[in-house]
Protein backbone atom coordinates (compact mmCIF):
# COMPACT_ATOMS: atom_id res chain seq x y z
CA UNK A 1 0.00 0.00 0.00
CA UNK A 2 1.39 3.25 -0.88
CA UNK A 3 2.89 5.57 1.90
CA UNK A 4 2.14 8.88 0.37
CA UNK A 5 -1.09 10.88 0.99
CA UNK A 6 -3.76 9.84 4.25
CA UNK A 7 -7.05 12.03 4.60
CA UNK A 8 -8.10 12.31 8.18
CA UNK A 9 -12.00 12.72 9.32
CA UNK A 10 -12.23 13.78 12.96
CA UNK A 11 -14.99 14.18 14.72
CA UNK A 12 -17.03 15.23 11.89
CA UNK A 13 -20.42 16.35 12.88
CA UNK A 14 -23.75 17.20 10.22
CA UNK A 15 -27.16 17.90 11.03
CA UNK A 16 -28.67 15.09 12.52
CA UNK A 17 -26.71 12.20 10.22
CA UNK A 18 -23.36 12.60 11.29
CA UNK A 19 -21.97 12.30 14.88
CA UNK A 20 -18.02 12.65 15.48
CA UNK A 21 -17.31 10.29 12.65
CA UNK A 22 -13.24 9.17 12.28
CA UNK A 23 -11.16 7.66 10.41
CA UNK A 24 -8.33 7.82 8.22
CA UNK A 25 -7.76 6.95 4.70
CA UNK A 26 -4.83 6.01 3.11
CA UNK A 27 -3.96 6.86 -0.57
CA UNK A 28 -3.80 3.69 -2.59
CA UNK A 29 -6.22 1.86 -0.03
CA UNK A 30 -9.82 0.46 -1.03
CA UNK A 31 -12.52 1.36 1.71
CA UNK A 32 -16.22 -0.27 0.57
CA UNK A 33 -19.13 2.21 3.33
CA UNK A 34 -22.31 0.47 3.66
CA UNK A 35 -25.44 1.05 5.77
CA UNK A 36 -29.30 1.22 5.24
CA UNK A 37 -30.97 4.33 3.04
CA UNK A 38 -30.83 7.27 5.11
CA UNK A 39 -27.78 6.62 6.96
CA UNK A 40 -25.79 9.53 5.72
CA UNK A 41 -23.39 7.76 3.73
CA UNK A 42 -23.69 9.95 0.44
CA UNK A 43 -23.89 12.93 2.71
CA UNK A 44 -20.40 12.16 4.12
CA UNK A 45 -18.93 11.70 0.37
CA UNK A 46 -20.21 14.90 0.10
CA UNK A 47 -18.46 16.47 2.86
CA UNK A 48 -15.27 14.49 2.20
CA UNK A 49 -15.15 16.17 -1.27
CA UNK A 50 -15.96 19.40 -0.42
CA UNK A 51 -19.66 19.64 -1.54
CA UNK A 52 -20.76 20.28 1.96
CA UNK A 53 -19.11 21.86 4.87
CA UNK A 54 -19.27 20.07 8.53
CA UNK A 55 -21.05 21.75 11.32
CA UNK A 56 -17.94 21.01 13.52
CA UNK A 57 -14.84 18.51 12.97
CA UNK A 58 -12.17 18.70 10.78
CA UNK A 59 -11.12 17.28 7.40
CA UNK A 60 -7.51 17.53 6.31
CA UNK A 61 -4.60 15.89 4.37
CA UNK A 62 -1.15 15.30 4.76
CA UNK A 63 1.46 13.72 2.80
CA UNK A 64 5.20 12.18 4.66
CA UNK A 65 4.13 13.16 8.01
CA UNK A 66 3.29 16.97 6.92
CA UNK A 67 -0.22 18.55 6.82
CA UNK A 68 -0.87 20.11 3.58
CA UNK A 69 -2.81 23.40 3.84
CA UNK A 70 -6.45 22.01 2.95
CA UNK A 71 -7.85 25.34 2.24
CA UNK A 72 -5.44 25.63 -0.68
CA UNK A 73 -5.52 22.69 -2.33
CA UNK A 74 -6.93 21.73 -5.35
CA UNK A 75 -10.00 19.49 -4.02
CA UNK A 76 -11.25 18.66 -7.53
CA UNK A 77 -7.79 17.51 -8.57
CA UNK A 78 -7.15 15.63 -5.46
CA UNK A 79 -10.66 14.15 -5.00
CA UNK A 80 -12.62 12.58 -7.58
CA UNK A 81 -16.07 12.60 -6.71
CA UNK A 82 -18.62 10.25 -8.30
CA UNK A 83 -22.55 10.84 -7.65
CA UNK A 84 -25.71 8.59 -7.63
CA UNK A 85 -26.78 10.24 -10.79
CA UNK A 86 -24.38 10.94 -13.57
CA UNK A 87 -27.06 12.69 -15.38
CA UNK A 88 -25.99 15.47 -13.43
CA UNK A 89 -22.42 15.35 -13.88
CA UNK A 90 -22.13 15.17 -17.23
CA UNK A 91 -21.22 18.93 -18.83
CA UNK A 92 -19.65 18.28 -22.00
CA UNK A 93 -21.92 18.24 -25.55
CA UNK A 94 -20.34 15.11 -26.41
CA UNK A 95 -18.60 12.09 -25.07
CA UNK A 96 -15.24 12.88 -26.64
CA UNK A 97 -15.36 16.16 -24.80
CA UNK A 98 -17.02 15.11 -21.63
CA UNK A 99 -13.56 12.79 -21.40
CA UNK A 100 -11.57 15.33 -22.79
CA UNK A 101 -12.85 18.50 -20.62
CA UNK A 102 -10.96 17.65 -17.23
CA UNK A 103 -7.32 16.84 -18.88
CA UNK A 104 -7.20 20.25 -20.88
CA UNK A 105 -8.20 22.28 -17.53
CA UNK A 106 -5.17 19.88 -15.72
CA UNK A 107 -3.26 21.80 -18.84
CA UNK A 108 -2.29 18.87 -21.15
CA UNK A 109 -1.69 19.80 -24.73
CA UNK A 110 -4.62 18.60 -27.11
CA UNK A 111 -3.11 15.66 -28.91
CA UNK A 112 -2.25 14.26 -25.29
CA UNK A 113 -5.89 14.49 -24.50
CA UNK A 114 -7.52 13.55 -28.16
CA UNK A 115 -4.92 10.32 -27.89
CA UNK A 116 -5.82 9.73 -24.01
CA UNK A 117 -9.78 9.79 -24.99
CA UNK A 118 -9.92 7.33 -27.69
CA UNK A 119 -8.22 4.75 -25.64
CA UNK A 120 -10.50 5.57 -22.87
CA UNK A 121 -13.65 5.04 -24.93
CA UNK A 122 -12.11 1.72 -26.30
CA UNK A 123 -11.68 0.79 -22.46
CA UNK A 124 -15.06 2.00 -21.37
CA UNK A 125 -16.99 0.29 -24.16
CA UNK A 126 -17.91 3.48 -26.19
CA UNK A 127 -16.03 3.50 -29.17
CA UNK A 128 -17.96 4.72 -31.85
CA UNK A 129 -20.36 7.13 -29.50
CA UNK A 130 -17.45 9.76 -29.44
CA UNK A 131 -19.86 12.58 -30.87
CA UNK A 132 -22.84 11.24 -29.41
CA UNK A 133 -24.44 13.61 -26.57
CA UNK A 134 -24.50 11.83 -23.28
CA UNK A 135 -28.10 12.19 -23.12
CA UNK A 136 -28.63 9.83 -25.61
CA UNK A 137 -26.38 6.95 -23.58
CA UNK A 138 -27.85 4.70 -21.10
CA UNK A 139 -27.16 4.95 -17.50
CA UNK A 140 -24.87 2.55 -17.11
CA UNK A 141 -22.82 4.29 -20.11
CA UNK A 142 -23.46 7.40 -18.62
CA UNK A 143 -21.83 5.90 -15.15
CA UNK A 144 -18.61 4.29 -16.84
CA UNK A 145 -17.89 7.77 -19.04
CA UNK A 146 -18.08 9.92 -15.85
CA UNK A 147 -16.44 7.60 -13.68
CA UNK A 148 -13.56 7.47 -16.77
CA UNK A 149 -13.44 11.30 -17.01
CA UNK A 150 -12.71 11.61 -13.41
CA UNK A 151 -10.10 9.09 -13.59
CA UNK A 152 -8.68 11.02 -16.44
CA UNK A 153 -7.79 13.40 -13.90
CA UNK A 154 -5.80 10.89 -11.61
CA UNK A 155 -7.17 12.11 -8.45
CA UNK A 156 -5.10 11.01 -5.04
CA UNK A 157 -8.70 10.10 -3.54
CA UNK A 158 -11.45 8.99 -5.38
CA UNK A 159 -15.16 8.50 -4.23
CA UNK A 160 -17.68 6.36 -5.84
CA UNK A 161 -21.23 6.53 -4.50
CA UNK A 162 -22.97 3.78 -5.99
CA UNK A 163 -21.64 4.55 -8.91
CA UNK A 164 -21.52 0.64 -10.35
CA UNK A 165 -25.04 0.22 -9.51
CA UNK A 166 -26.23 0.47 -12.94
CA UNK A 167 -23.52 -1.59 -14.52
CA UNK A 168 -24.18 -5.44 -16.25
CA UNK A 169 -21.67 -7.78 -15.06
CA UNK A 170 -19.71 -7.52 -18.13
CA UNK A 171 -19.48 -3.71 -17.79
CA UNK A 172 -18.91 -3.70 -14.11
CA UNK A 173 -15.83 -6.00 -14.61
CA UNK A 174 -14.52 -3.21 -17.00
CA UNK A 175 -14.69 -0.27 -14.56
CA UNK A 176 -13.17 -2.65 -11.86
CA UNK A 177 -10.36 -3.48 -13.96
CA UNK A 178 -9.48 -0.13 -14.86
CA UNK A 179 -9.67 0.87 -10.87
CA UNK A 180 -7.14 -2.14 -10.32
CA UNK A 181 -5.03 -0.05 -12.02
CA UNK A 182 -5.18 3.26 -10.36
CA UNK A 183 -5.02 0.87 -6.92
CA UNK A 184 -1.83 1.86 -6.16
CA UNK A 185 -1.65 5.72 -6.19
CA UNK A 186 -5.56 6.48 -5.43
CA UNK A 187 -7.43 5.51 -2.59
CA UNK A 188 -10.58 4.48 -3.43
CA UNK A 189 -14.32 4.69 -1.67
CA UNK A 190 -17.00 2.49 -2.71
CA UNK A 191 -20.58 3.30 -1.54
CA UNK A 192 -22.63 0.64 -2.37
CA UNK A 193 -25.35 -2.30 -0.77
CA UNK A 194 -23.70 -5.35 -2.76
CA UNK A 195 -21.91 -8.12 -0.60
CA UNK A 196 -19.98 -9.02 -3.66
CA UNK A 197 -18.64 -5.75 -4.25
CA UNK A 198 -17.69 -4.34 -1.45
CA UNK A 199 -15.92 -8.02 -0.90
CA UNK A 200 -13.31 -6.63 -2.77
CA UNK A 201 -12.38 -3.93 -0.98
CA UNK A 202 -9.46 -3.71 1.84
CA UNK A 203 -11.67 -2.05 4.73
CA UNK A 204 -15.04 -2.05 5.13
CA UNK A 205 -16.95 0.88 6.95
CA UNK A 206 -20.62 0.99 8.36
CA UNK A 207 -22.60 3.84 9.20
CA UNK A 208 -25.28 3.67 11.68
CA UNK A 209 -27.30 5.99 13.46
CA UNK A 210 -24.67 8.98 12.67
CA UNK A 211 -21.70 6.30 14.02
CA UNK A 212 -19.43 4.66 11.88
CA UNK A 213 -18.06 1.44 12.86
CA UNK A 214 -15.04 -0.04 11.00
CA UNK A 215 -15.55 -3.42 10.45
CA UNK A 216 -11.87 -4.28 9.23
CA UNK A 217 -11.27 -7.06 6.55
CA UNK A 218 -14.83 -7.56 4.54
CA UNK A 219 -14.68 -11.07 4.16
CA UNK A 220 -13.90 -11.31 7.87
CA UNK A 221 -17.07 -9.05 8.90
CA UNK A 222 -19.27 -10.60 6.43
CA UNK A 223 -18.82 -13.91 7.77
CA UNK A 224 -19.55 -12.94 11.26
CA UNK A 225 -21.70 -9.79 11.28
CA UNK A 226 -23.70 -9.88 8.67
CA UNK A 227 -27.01 -9.79 10.78
CA UNK A 228 -26.19 -6.38 12.11
CA UNK A 229 -27.38 -3.05 11.59
CA UNK A 230 -30.14 -4.47 9.05
CA UNK A 231 -27.84 -4.52 5.93
CA UNK A 232 -28.26 -8.70 5.61
CA UNK A 233 -31.48 -9.55 7.97
CA UNK A 234 -32.39 -13.25 7.81
CA UNK A 235 -35.89 -11.91 7.97
CA UNK A 236 -35.77 -11.00 4.42
CA UNK A 237 -34.50 -14.67 3.36
CA UNK A 238 -38.27 -15.57 4.17
CA UNK A 239 -40.32 -12.01 3.31
CA UNK A 240 -38.54 -13.01 -0.27
CA UNK A 241 -39.72 -16.39 -0.25
CA UNK A 242 -43.24 -15.26 1.06
CA UNK A 243 -43.27 -12.88 -1.88
CA UNK A 244 -41.98 -14.82 -4.85
CA UNK A 245 -45.24 -16.63 -5.46
CA UNK A 246 -45.84 -17.40 -9.07
CA UNK A 247 -48.40 -14.96 -10.40
CA UNK A 248 -51.89 -16.40 -11.85
CA UNK A 249 -52.04 -17.82 -14.75
CA UNK A 250 -53.27 -15.65 -17.90
CA UNK A 251 -56.38 -16.30 -20.01
CA UNK A 252 -55.95 -16.42 -23.63
CA UNK A 253 -57.06 -12.81 -25.23
CA UNK A 254 -56.16 -10.14 -26.94
CA UNK A 255 -52.67 -8.33 -26.35
CA UNK A 256 -52.08 -5.34 -24.66
CA UNK A 257 -49.43 -4.76 -26.14
CA UNK A 258 -48.29 -5.82 -29.39
CA UNK A 259 -45.54 -4.18 -31.71
CA UNK A 260 -45.83 -5.39 -34.99
CA UNK A 261 -42.39 -5.11 -37.07
CA UNK A 262 -41.71 -2.14 -35.22
CA UNK A 263 -38.39 -0.49 -35.38
CA UNK A 264 -37.50 2.56 -33.50
CA UNK A 265 -34.93 4.58 -36.25
CA UNK A 266 -32.68 1.19 -35.41
CA UNK A 267 -32.75 1.98 -31.65
CA UNK A 268 -34.96 -1.13 -31.23
CA UNK A 269 -36.39 -3.69 -33.46
CA UNK A 270 -39.10 -5.78 -32.30
CA UNK A 271 -41.96 -8.16 -32.88
CA UNK A 272 -43.66 -9.51 -30.28
CA UNK A 273 -47.25 -9.35 -27.57
CA UNK A 274 -48.06 -9.23 -23.85
CA UNK A 275 -50.76 -10.56 -22.38
CA UNK A 276 -52.89 -8.44 -19.64
CA UNK A 277 -51.23 -9.58 -16.44
CA UNK A 278 -48.20 -10.51 -17.42
CA UNK A 279 -44.88 -9.62 -16.27
CA UNK A 280 -42.32 -9.36 -18.04
CA UNK A 281 -38.43 -8.52 -17.19
CA UNK A 282 -36.40 -7.58 -19.66
CA UNK A 283 -32.85 -7.79 -19.41
CA UNK A 284 -29.54 -7.00 -21.36
CA UNK A 285 -26.41 -5.47 -20.93
CA UNK A 286 -26.25 -1.74 -20.56
CA UNK A 287 -27.20 0.30 -24.02
CA UNK A 288 -28.94 -2.63 -25.44
CA UNK A 289 -32.33 -1.08 -25.53
CA UNK A 290 -34.19 -2.33 -22.54
CA UNK A 291 -35.02 1.37 -21.71
CA UNK A 292 -36.25 2.03 -24.95
CA UNK A 293 -38.71 -0.59 -25.16
CA UNK A 294 -40.47 0.99 -22.41
CA UNK A 295 -40.08 4.46 -23.83
CA UNK A 296 -41.79 3.25 -26.76
CA UNK A 297 -45.13 1.75 -24.79
CA UNK A 298 -44.86 5.37 -22.73
CA UNK A 299 -45.00 6.87 -26.29
CA UNK A 300 -41.89 8.82 -25.74
CA UNK A 301 -40.53 7.28 -28.80
CA UNK A 302 -42.94 6.11 -31.68
CA UNK A 303 -42.25 3.69 -34.58
CA UNK A 304 -40.34 5.10 -37.30
CA UNK A 305 -41.71 1.66 -39.30
CA UNK A 306 -44.38 -0.80 -38.66
CA UNK A 307 -46.94 -0.86 -35.51
CA UNK A 308 -47.25 -0.65 -31.43
CA UNK A 309 -50.66 -0.90 -30.53
CA UNK A 310 -51.94 -0.48 -26.82
CA UNK A 311 -55.29 -1.89 -25.73
CA UNK A 312 -56.13 -2.76 -29.31
CA UNK A 313 -55.50 0.96 -30.57
CA UNK A 314 -52.50 1.81 -32.52
CA UNK A 315 -50.21 4.30 -30.62
CA UNK A 316 -49.88 7.94 -32.68
CA UNK A 317 -49.45 11.41 -32.18
CA UNK A 318 -53.50 11.82 -31.65
CA UNK A 319 -53.57 9.33 -28.29
CA UNK A 320 -50.45 9.15 -27.18
CA UNK A 321 -51.80 11.25 -23.51
CA UNK A 322 -54.92 9.15 -23.98
CA UNK A 323 -52.76 6.11 -23.60
CA UNK A 324 -50.49 7.33 -21.05
CA UNK A 325 -53.13 7.77 -18.50
CA UNK A 326 -53.58 4.22 -18.22
CA UNK A 327 -49.45 3.57 -17.76
CA UNK A 328 -47.65 4.09 -14.72
CA UNK A 329 -43.70 4.62 -15.26
CA UNK A 330 -40.86 4.79 -12.76
CA UNK A 331 -37.87 5.98 -15.05
CA UNK A 332 -34.25 4.96 -14.38
CA UNK A 333 -32.34 7.48 -11.99
CA UNK A 334 -36.01 8.00 -10.75
CA UNK A 335 -34.65 10.37 -8.38
CA UNK A 336 -34.23 12.83 -11.29
CA UNK A 337 -37.73 13.33 -11.91
CA UNK A 338 -39.28 14.12 -8.68
CA UNK A 339 -40.93 17.48 -9.04
CA UNK A 340 -43.00 17.93 -6.07
CA UNK A 341 -41.59 20.72 -3.59
CA UNK A 342 -42.23 17.62 -0.87
CA UNK A 343 -42.62 13.95 -0.28
CA UNK A 344 -46.02 14.83 0.27
CA UNK A 345 -46.50 16.88 -2.90
CA UNK A 346 -44.48 14.49 -4.62
CA UNK A 347 -46.98 10.84 -4.08
CA UNK A 348 -50.89 12.66 -2.86
CA UNK A 349 -50.36 15.54 -5.96
CA UNK A 350 -54.39 15.55 -6.38
CA UNK A 351 -54.89 15.87 -2.71
CA UNK A 352 -55.40 19.12 -0.43
CA UNK A 353 -55.13 18.37 2.72
CA UNK A 354 -57.32 20.24 5.45
CA UNK A 355 -54.91 20.75 8.09
CA UNK A 356 -51.00 22.16 6.99
CA UNK A 357 -48.38 19.56 7.13
CA UNK A 358 -50.71 16.66 8.81
CA UNK A 359 -51.18 13.21 7.34
CA UNK A 360 -54.31 11.33 7.04
CA UNK A 361 -54.43 8.19 8.52
CA UNK A 362 -54.66 6.14 4.67
CA UNK A 363 -51.96 8.15 3.73
CA UNK A 364 -49.66 7.64 6.79
CA UNK A 365 -50.32 3.79 5.90
CA UNK A 366 -49.63 4.44 2.55
CA UNK A 367 -46.35 5.86 3.35
CA UNK A 368 -45.28 2.98 5.63
CA UNK A 369 -46.51 0.38 3.03
CA UNK A 370 -43.50 1.64 0.62
CA UNK A 371 -40.56 1.91 3.68
CA UNK A 372 -41.04 6.06 3.69
CA UNK A 373 -40.98 7.44 7.08
CA UNK A 374 -43.53 10.05 8.05
CA UNK A 375 -41.24 12.38 9.36
CA UNK A 376 -40.23 12.92 5.70
CA UNK A 377 -43.47 13.89 4.17
CA UNK A 378 -42.93 17.41 4.19
CA UNK A 379 -39.16 17.09 3.21
CA UNK A 380 -38.00 18.28 -0.04
CA UNK A 381 -37.45 15.04 -2.08
CA UNK A 382 -33.88 16.43 -2.90
CA UNK A 383 -32.90 16.51 0.47
CA UNK A 384 -33.49 12.55 0.76
CA UNK A 385 -31.05 9.82 -0.35
CA UNK A 386 -31.19 8.19 -3.53
CA UNK A 387 -32.72 5.17 -2.34
CA UNK A 388 -35.34 7.09 -0.43
CA UNK A 389 -36.05 9.32 -3.72
CA UNK A 390 -36.26 5.63 -5.42
CA UNK A 391 -38.87 4.52 -3.16
CA UNK A 392 -40.87 7.42 -3.28
CA UNK A 393 -41.10 7.65 -7.05
CA UNK A 394 -42.45 4.34 -7.25
CA UNK A 395 -45.55 5.06 -4.69
CA UNK A 396 -46.03 8.22 -6.55
CA UNK A 397 -46.37 5.98 -10.08
CA UNK A 398 -48.69 3.60 -7.74
CA UNK A 399 -50.83 6.09 -6.88
CA UNK A 400 -52.57 6.48 -10.50
CA UNK A 401 -53.51 2.71 -10.19
CA UNK A 402 -51.85 2.30 -13.56
CA UNK A 403 -53.39 -0.99 -15.44
CA UNK A 404 -49.48 -1.16 -17.17
CA UNK A 405 -46.27 -0.44 -14.88
CA UNK A 406 -43.10 0.24 -16.30
CA UNK A 407 -40.10 -0.12 -14.12
CA UNK A 408 -36.37 0.88 -15.33
CA UNK A 409 -33.76 -0.53 -12.70
CA UNK A 410 -36.35 0.27 -9.48
CA UNK A 411 -34.52 -1.89 -6.97
CA UNK A 412 -31.27 1.14 -7.46
CA UNK A 413 -29.68 2.06 -4.46
CA UNK A 414 -31.88 0.09 -1.87
CA UNK A 415 -30.45 -1.64 1.61
CA UNK A 416 -31.42 -5.29 1.39
CA UNK A 417 -34.44 -4.79 3.75
CA UNK A 418 -35.70 -2.43 1.89
CA UNK A 419 -34.85 -3.92 -1.59
CA UNK A 420 -37.00 -7.32 -0.46
CA UNK A 421 -40.05 -4.79 0.65
CA UNK A 422 -40.24 -3.25 -2.68
CA UNK A 423 -39.89 -6.82 -4.16
CA UNK A 424 -42.71 -8.03 -1.90
CA UNK A 425 -45.17 -4.71 -3.23
CA UNK A 426 -44.50 -4.87 -7.02
CA UNK A 427 -44.78 -9.09 -7.19
CA UNK A 428 -48.09 -9.07 -5.19
CA UNK A 429 -49.96 -6.70 -7.47
CA UNK A 430 -52.58 -8.44 -9.47
CA UNK A 431 -54.36 -7.71 -12.81
CA UNK A 432 -51.49 -5.34 -13.58
CA UNK A 433 -49.07 -5.91 -16.47
CA UNK A 434 -45.77 -5.31 -15.56
CA UNK A 435 -42.25 -4.73 -17.16
CA UNK A 436 -39.26 -5.07 -15.13
CA UNK A 437 -36.31 -3.76 -16.37
CA UNK A 438 -33.19 -5.17 -14.82
CA UNK A 439 -29.38 -6.55 -15.37
CA UNK A 440 -30.24 -9.12 -12.30
CA UNK A 441 -32.40 -11.85 -13.29
CA UNK A 442 -31.90 -12.48 -9.26
CA UNK A 443 -34.31 -9.33 -8.87
CA UNK A 444 -37.16 -11.23 -10.51
CA UNK A 445 -37.15 -14.76 -10.55
CA UNK A 446 -40.01 -16.03 -9.33
CA UNK A 447 -42.54 -13.38 -10.25
CA UNK A 448 -41.57 -13.12 -13.76
CA UNK A 449 -43.53 -14.64 -16.27
CA UNK A 450 -41.51 -14.15 -19.74
CA UNK A 451 -37.69 -13.26 -19.48
CA UNK A 452 -36.84 -10.78 -22.53
CA UNK A 453 -33.42 -10.88 -23.40
CA UNK A 454 -31.82 -7.66 -25.47
CA UNK A 455 -29.38 -7.64 -26.94
CA UNK A 456 -27.85 -4.86 -29.91
CA UNK A 457 -31.38 -3.33 -30.11
CA UNK A 458 -33.30 -6.55 -30.58
CA UNK A 459 -35.21 -8.91 -28.74
CA UNK A 460 -32.89 -11.91 -29.06
CA UNK A 461 -34.69 -14.38 -26.51
CA UNK A 462 -38.22 -14.63 -25.08
CA UNK A 463 -38.46 -17.83 -22.90
CA UNK A 464 -40.09 -19.04 -19.65
CA UNK A 465 -39.17 -18.26 -15.94
CA UNK A 466 -39.61 -22.02 -15.74
CA UNK A 467 -36.94 -22.54 -18.60
CA UNK A 468 -34.27 -19.75 -18.36
CA UNK A 469 -31.96 -21.83 -17.21
CA UNK A 470 -31.68 -23.94 -20.59
CA UNK A 471 -30.31 -19.98 -21.66
CA UNK A 472 -27.95 -19.63 -18.85
CA UNK A 473 -25.13 -19.41 -20.92
CA UNK A 474 -27.01 -17.21 -23.31
CA UNK A 475 -27.52 -14.88 -20.51
CA UNK A 476 -24.07 -14.65 -18.95
CA UNK A 477 -22.30 -14.08 -22.38
CA UNK A 478 -24.29 -10.70 -22.42
CA UNK A 479 -23.56 -9.64 -19.06
CA UNK A 480 -27.01 -10.53 -17.66
CA UNK A 481 -26.43 -11.74 -13.21
CA UNK A 482 -27.74 -14.87 -13.05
Amino acid sequence: MSSGKILELHNIRYVNLLKDVTFDWQQGEVIALMGINGAGKSTLARLIAGLLLPESGEIRMRQNGTYLQWEKLKRWQEIGYVGQHPRRQTIGATVAEELGFGQINLGLDRKTVRDRVKELTVQIGLKGKENQSPATLSGGERQRLVIAAILALNPSFLILDEALSMLDAKAQETILELLRNMRLKTGQLWITHDPELARQADRLLVLNQGAIADWGNPAEAFKYHYEELSLFDKRTVHLKQASLQARPGHESCKPVLEWEDADYNSRLRINNYIKPGEFIAVVGSSGAGKTTILESVFGFILPAKGRLSVFGKGMGKGNVNELRRKVGYVLQEAGEYLLGTSVFKEIFRETKNSVVNSLTEEQGLYLEGYEISLSLAWSSPERLSGGERQKVALAAAMRTVPEILLLDEPLLGLDAKSKVSIQTLIFALRGVTILFVTHDLRDVLGAADRIWLVENGALTLDCSAEEWTNFRDQFVRSGVRC
